[in-house]
């Protein structure tokens, strides 16, 4: 009984190791609530902008400008010297000329003229006009980053109502509620009238306006297709010409309105995530008009320069890099392939790890990649069962993870970790990286890297981050069933910080939820997918940590398409499918990355992991050939990294053990092929 229950404790930490929802404020008058976590306008220099959702940002400034306006230019000197101030790192202040009546040229030459040294937006869809709603120019609006208009008004009291200008303010409006904002403190004043040139918002923002591509379309295709739609990524054609666009442009409005790009598959509403992939109801609306209004082209003067992607570490000069021993080989067509690589980390002293940057060596073939930390050996001992370098699996990773480090997907902004957030790295560990290869129609060659950035803090001062597994081992499948729903559930006896959700299903899994039950019978949805596709996977970065109280009851239910009708079911006809590691397997497990609230958390967390766990494998309705094939297969992620080696020898042995103990056997079904 000691052994099994040892088994089980080693089974708990490899299943915890193996593979914050934002609150909208309530509104007032004064302080009303936004959404621009989607918009992404094209600066003037080219530039995408990210307007509220950063982690590491209060909140943003926005200032609209005219070129015509003389009061709107004698601030330029006063709006240079408050983005220049240390609090523009928490509150960017940002310019916008949002007027139907000039071109970006000519929004261009005023900057360059008046010698703004700010970023300015050219708001060309007017959506910022809209949502914003200015009356006057300028105009300034502070939003916080969780959506809230904390201040909106005049800049300062330089001008006075009657239009002319005094000797020196005496109260800074602007300043003062950017660096409350930016200090987390209340914010004194949070409205006062404008003074300026009238804003005329029925000329400015209508409905009606031709749409073109150089004004309208390009912007939106530059900020949310371009990262992966250019010559070396991953798509399959470039979106960054009009010619690139025009001989595309119903499919363009096809797969946008259909929410099949940009790929993003969380729904809305159940999880507030960092970098959420989606147009605006305005900018689907500008595609589809467009494609149906014969493609025009535009004032050539109107279209924004092409987007500059960064060449080098986007979040520095890293302190290690770990790179694949040796390029792998992909060829022209074909399945996908899941390739792994086993790197040391050769460090000469332990280091707290604070943030990770992949970078693909061939971006045209890797779809994505799962990078985690191997302390025990067990992946080096896995790699060694090949001779070459590197070893496949059919899309589960196979080898040991004592750390979940990450994914990477095309689009995905680097970051480090949440602030006093880390890993321990000891001198002797590995990064195990599973790489999802694409052919692309011709031979090609990847060898990625990964730059690894540690902290100068003491170690004791930083959280341990650490991962959480909700899912079952009970994936029993038939066929021709279009429906098919697997539930679990588990309450937490300890109180848990969420960081980032992972789903995972294989390729008939259709949909996935998680709802979390508070002890006061509260519910919140964590993240739910409608539409999974196996080849979507990613990591959902909450906007906000969200911390659930010892007691909630975390309820995953996922549901699976096993008949002929579905085009991603690999079988033909459809078979039995139990859980396992093969594509033509299936698994249902949600991977949380958590903040650990206390030293002890974790063993807390685990044994009571373990015991739901086991209690629902003991009462699992399987034959004993199912039970095997399942140990099997489970064995191979959680025993020790190898395949029949001794860690998943013990594994395999306790699994059988506690399903002898059942309280009844379970009526037999027909066993797998």
């Amino acid at each position: 009984m000691k052994a099994l229950r040892s088994a089980l404790l080693h089974a708990a930490f490899g299943l915890l190791a193996a593979t914050a929802l934002a609150v909208t404020p309530s509104a007032s008058p004064d302080n009303p609530s936004i959404d621009l976590r989607f918009l992404k306008p094209v600066d003037l220099s080219g530039q995408i902008v990210a307007l509220v959702e950063t982690e590491r940002r209060a909140g943003t400034a926005f200032v609209f400008l005219s070129t015509s306006c003389p009061i709107s230019s004698s601030y330029v000197d006063e709006l240079n010297r408050l983005a220049a101030l240390p609090t523009a790192e928490q509150v960017p202040l940002l310019g916008v000329i949002s007027d139907r009546s000039i071109d970006r040229a000519t929004a261009q030459t005023f900057a360059e003229a008046a010698g703004i040294k700010f970023r300015v937006l050219f708001d060309s869809t007017a959506e910022l006009a809209e949502i914003l709603a200015p009356t006057c120019l300028p105009q300034a609006f502070v939003v916080s980053a969780r959506g809230e208009i904390v201040y909106q008004g005049r800049i300062d009291d330089a001008v006075g109502p009657d239009g002319q200008r005094r000797d020196a303010a005496t109260t800074h409006e602007l300043q003062d509620a950017m660096q409350a904002l930016s200090a987390g403190g209340p914010i004194a004043v949070a409205k006062t009238e404008p003074v300026g040139c009238a804003f005329d918002r029925a000329a400015n923002v209508d409905a009606s306006e031709k749409i073109t591509f150089n004004r309208h379309i390009a912007g939106i295709l530059f900020a949310h297709c371009a990262e992966c739609h250019r010559p070396g990524e991953v798509a399959p054609f470039a979106l960054l010409t009009y010619e690139d666009a025009a001989k595309r442009a119903q499919y363009l409005a096809d797969v946008t309105h259909g929410g099949v790009m940009p790929p993003w598959k969380a729904e809305i509403g159940h999880g507030r995530f960092l970098d959420e992939r989606r147009l605006t109801a305005k900018e689907l609306a500008m595609i589809k008009t467009w494609a149906t209004s014969g493609t025009p082209r535009g004032n050539e003067a109107d279209l924004p320069p092409q987007p500059r992607f960064p060449s080098g570490w986007r979040l520095g000069t890293p302190d290690v890099v770990v790179e694949a021993p040796t390029t792998v080989s992909v060829p022209a067509d074909g399945p996908d392939i899941f390739h792994h690589w086993v790197m040391p980390i050769e460090i000469p002293a332990d280091k707290v790890l604070v943030g990770i940057e992949f970078k693909p060596g061939n971006a045209a073939v890797v779809h994505h990649a799962i990078i985690g930390l191997d302390t025990t050996g067990g992946s080096r001992k896995r790699d060694e069962e090949t001779p070459e370098p590197g070893y496949r699996s059919s899309g589960s990773i196979e080898g040991s993870m004592s750390a979940f480090l990450g994914v990477w997907t095309p689009g995905m902004t680097p970051r480090f970790y949440p602030e006093d957030v880390g890993f321990r790295i000891p001198k002797q560990a590995d990064v195990l990286l599973q790489l999802h290869l694409h052919p692309s129609g011709k031979v090609e060659e990847d060898r990625s890297r990964i730059a690894l950035y540690f902290s100068d803090k003491p170690a004791d001062k930083l959280k341990t981050q650490s991962m959480f597994i909700a899912g079952t081992l009970v994936v029993n499948i038939p066929p021709n069933e279009p429906r098919h729903k697997v539930a679990t559930s588990f309450t937490l006896p300890v109180d848990l910080t969420l960081n980032s959700v992972f789903p995972h299903l294989h390729l008939i899994g259709k949909e996935v939820k998680v709802t979390a039950t508070y002890p006061s019978g509260e519910q919140e949805s964590l993240i739910w997918i409608k539409d999974w596709n196996f080849y979507w996977q990613d990591v959902y970065v909450y906007k906000e940590p969200r911390t659930l109280p010892k007691g909630t009851t975390i309820e995953l239910e996922a549901y699976y398409d096993n008949s002929a009708e579905n085009p991603f079911n690999p079988s033909k006809p459809p078979k039995q499918v139990l859980f396992g590691n093969d594509s033509d397997d299936e698994m249902c497990f949600i991977l949380f990355q958590t903040v650990s609230q206390s030293d002890n958390m974790m063993m807390k967390l685990g044994p009571a992991m373990m015991m739901a766990f086991m209690k629902e494998w003991n009462n699992a309705k399987l034959t004993d050939a199912e039970r095997e094939h399942i140990v099997d297969e489970a064995s191979k992620l959680f025993g020790g990294g190898g395949r029949g080696g001794r860690g998943s020898d013990f594994f395999r042995r306790a699994m059988l053990s506690a399903s002898k103990a059942k309280p009844s056997d379970p009526k037999p079904t027909e066993p797998a092929e």
